[in-house]
Order: structure tokens, then sequence, then C-alpha cells
């Protein structure tokens, strides 16, 4: 009976959660439906049927789920989320509403799994529920957390690939390309992270948006130092009618000079880093070493 309760509760919970959302927003996400029904009224997709049951049913309920959580939340908050997402790389092969979605019923699986054992091990109702409240935080922790390594993590692979893709523009403009041209290159010949912006920014350079704009577009949305120098060198290079392929010369020795001076920088914290191992591991172990069999001796010599 008891399980029996616990599951009628979270049932109703979630049930009462989402009459909320329906009511308070329900409208709105019909209109937004109803407006990107008509926006793609004359593209008929005449293959519905060959269709996968996931691009058919699971995907458009995600994507809808993601609407209607998203509609509760203020437009800054998503703007945040959704920067922070690019920037980690996982708007790569789906949405934003779609991951959200996903992460948000990855939450309320694991909480009420987690309540659904403490249940069948007879933990009180009370402690259930905090127990349950804990795990919902947890999850959102290790979300956050994992978003914020990936970020770090993305941002060093751009900084690592930023040499080499600055030489193949520099090269492709000094033959003769554009810069438009020169980013086409990198696209086609260097794979990575840094090339996957670039090509984004190809792409909105080729859907009429003007090329400043594009590049200032991918510098907030990578948020990396040097790409940004870089972005704003190009931008002068434009506006004032300097030649590009001095301006990236200059571009590209100033970024190998800062990565020399980085590496001179961890060179020189190595040994202030390696004091405390040295400290409690090796030296314990060259006393033992050395001073063992003196103390053994001494030990003899006294009985």
């Amino acid at each position: 009976m008891l399980y029996v309760a616990t599951a009628s509760f979270f049932a109703v919970v979630f049930l009462l959660l989402f009459a909320i959302f329906n009511k308070l927003f329900g409208k709105k996400i019909k209109v937004d439906e109803r407006l990107e029904y008509i926006e793609k009224m004359d593209e008929v997709d005449l293959f519905e049927s060959e269709k996968s049951f996931g691009e058919r049913v699971i995907i458009p309920f995600f994507n809808s789920m993601g609407k209607r959580f998203l509609s509760f939340s203020p437009v800054k908050t998503n703007k945040r989320k959704r920067l922070e997402l690019e920037r980690a790389g996982y708007l790569k092969n789906t949405t934003f509403e779609r991951l959200v979605a996903r992460r948000f019923m990855t939450t309320i699986v694991i909480t009420a799994g987690v309540g659904l054992i403490l249940t069948l091990l007879n933990v009180r109702f009370v402690l259930v529920f905090f127990l349950s409240l804990w795990a919902f935080i947890f999850v959102q922790i290790v979300i956050r957390f994992t978003t914020k390594a990936a970020i770090t993590s993305r941002s060093g692979q751009m900084v690592k690939e930023l040499p080499y893709t600055l030489d193949l523009i520099t090269v492709s403009v000094e033959a003769g390309l554009s810069l438009d041209g020169a980013i086409a290159r990198i696209v086609n010949n260097i794979p990575g992270v840094l090339s996957d912006e670039f090509a984004k920014t190809l792409k909105e350079m080729r859907m009429g948006i003007d090329k400043k704009s594009a590049l200032r577009s991918m510098s907030e949305r990578c948020d990396v130092r040097d790409l940004s120098v870089l972005v704003n060198a190009l931008i002068q290079a434009d506006e004032l009618g300097v030649s590009l392929g001095k301006v990236l010369r200059i571009e590209s020795s100033q970024l190998r000079e800062k990565r020399r001076q980085v590496a001179r920088e961890k060179a020189m914290k190595a040994p202030v880093k390696i004091l405390f191992p040295l400290i409690m591991f090796i030296f314990p172990a060259i006393f033992v070493i050395i001073l063992g069999p003196a103390v053994i001796q001494m030990i003899e010599m006294f009985r």
C-alpha cells in the first residue's frame, strides 16, 4: 500500500506541475506552434511515412516539452543558458529545446528512481522526500559542472588550434583569396572545434549577414580572448583598408610569442607545484633509505 501511495504522490505532483505550465503558457505555445505551421505550409513533406518513430514522435515530443519548460523561465536566463550550451558544443547535433527537455526528463527520472528505491527499502516518507530532493539538487550540480568543464576544455582546444588555423588563413590570403575563401579552406581542410565555429560564421555570411557582425558573433559565442583579439584585428583591417596579410602575420607572431610566454610561466611554476609532493612523498622515502640502516645499528648498540 505504501508503494502505491508513493507512486501516486509522484504522479499527482507531475500532473499538477504539467497542468500549471499548461494553464500559464498553453495559449502562447499554441500560438507559436500555429505561426510556425503557417510559415512552413509551403514546405510539403512527401516522405513523412518514411521517417522513423523517433523522428515522427520522440523528437517532436521533446521539442514541445522543451518549449513549455523554457516558457516558464525568463528570456535572459534562456539566452544565457543557450550561450553556455553553445560554448560547450552541446548544440552541434541537437536543438536547445530538445537538450533542455532531455536534461529535465533525466532529472525527473533519477529523482523518481531514488524515491522509489528508498520506498522499497521501507524508509520513512519524510526521509524519502528529502533524499529525493537532494538527488534532484545533485543532478543539477553535476549537469552544471559538466557544462563548465566542457566549456573550459573546448576553449583550450580552440587556443591550441588557433595558430595553425591562422597560418592557413595567412597563406590563403597572401595567395590571393578573400577572407571568405580563406575561411572556406579552413572549414574544408582542418577538422576541429575552431573549424566548426568558422563554418557557422561562413554560413551566416552566406545568409546575408555582414562580415563584421558575423565575426563579432563568433567572438561572443566562443569567448576566447586570443580569438577575440584576432577578430578585432580583422575588423579593423577591413574598416581601415590595411593589408590583411600583414595584419595576419603580425597577429600570428604575437600569438606564438604569447604561447611561449605562457610556456615559460608554467615552467617557472613547476618547482613550486612539485614542492608539496616532494616533501610529503619523496623526502620520507629518501630519509628511510639513508637513515634506516643507521637507526637499526643504533638500536642494536643500545640493547
